[in-house]
């Protein structure tokens, strides 16, 4: 019995990695394939929106915007941010952004231990604050923010995602 759950959580964890490593794959391959990511104009677009989010909940926040392989459009850090928060911000979105899903939602993956296997995989983190960036349905990108609470950095992102599509 105990052996046979064993079997079945084994088969869900390499379900849901199959399914996590098919949907970076896509995005990684469609950005590499001319997919266009978020222009730099988008992006300012939507930090400006994240930052009128944060200013709206009294917080000071860095948010970044990453393209489809993680790589950095734009960063912007409020006057009143710490300064690690800029690297927290790119790793939520890198995560966002390689998965097509929450950074917050794929606390199962980083359970599993998969950051340590991917290449660039010490460059993502699995916490609340980033969501993806879509275009005709596909993910193409990703944007992170840091520096509040981990919900206020989502609501925030999602403000600055908005304003983007």
């Amino acid at each position: 019995m105990r052996s046979e759950r064993r079997q079945r959580g084994a088969k869900k964890c390499t379900v849901i990695l199959g399914i996590g490593l098919c949907v970076g794959l896509v995005a990684h391959s469609a950005g590499a394939q001319g997919m266009a990511g978020p222009s730099l104009s988008q992006a300012q677009a939507g930090l400006a929106a994240a930052e009128a989010a944060a200013v709206d909940m009294g917080i000071g926040l860095t948010c970044a915007v990453v393209d489809a392989g993680g790589t950095l459009v734009a960063l912007a850090r409020m006057d009143n941010a710490r300064y690690f928060t800029s690297d927290i911000a790119v790793g939520k979105a890198r995560a966002s952004a390689a998965f097509g899903a929450p950074s917050g939602a794929l606390s199962n993956i980083a359970a599993m231990g998969l950051a340590g296997v991917m290449e660039g995989g010490e460059n993502l983190l699995f916490l609340q604050g980033a969501v993806p960036i879509t275009a005709n349905g596909q993910p193409v990108g990703a944007m992170g923010c840091s520096g509040a609470a981990s919900e206020q950095d989502e609501n925030a992102a999602k403000a600055g995602v908005a304003a983007m599509e």
